[in-house]
């Protein structure tokens, strides 16, 4: 058993995947949910892989469709990306969002024991981040960030 996981080791550079089962991005954008919710952790720590689904709206008939995706395993990667979702700011109240075309990406932190936590982050117009249970304003960092990560940069 130890060497059929060392064998996985060696030939992935990785711990087997089987410790986090990441979720395929979906074919169309997840609807962004706005709530203004209280979460002491934005993301919780951990994760053994990230999937970036990035999302752009080819029309205004059709939802968001996936445009590009990436896996990462690198806690290197991993993990700063974490801390920044976690450094977040709930955004002030009543604003009015101009210029969104529709791109957006959906973040899916796997961790072990196959649990996930999904983050959709508003690439233009407002810039949020919501996980379902609370909302944040993002940085430009962040954003850069991403859009990096999902070109392979």
């Amino acid at each position: 058993m130890i060497a059929a996981f060392a064998f996985g080791y060696a030939a992935t550079g990785r711990a087997s995947s089987s410790a986090a089962s990441v979720p395929k991005c979906p074919a169309y954008a997840p609807k962004f949910t706005s709530i203004a919710g209280v979460s002491k952790q934005f993301v919780p720590p951990n994760a053994r892989a990230v999937r970036l689904c990035r999302y752009y709206k080819n029309t205004w008939a059709t939802g968001e469709r996936l445009y590009r995706q990436r896996l990462i395993h690198q806690s290197s990667t991993i993990e700063p990306l974490t801390n920044s979702f976690d450094r977040l700011k709930e955004p002030p109240r009543g604003i009015f969002c101009v210029r969104d075309d529709g791109s957006e990406m959906q973040v899916i932190f796997a961790y072990a024991g196959g649990s996930v936590e999904r983050v959709v982050v508003k690439l233009s117009g407002c810039r949020f981040a919501s996980n379902g249970k609370a909302i944040r304003s993002t940085t430009a960092w962040l954003h850069k960030r991403l859009i990096a990560l999902a070109n392979n940069k």
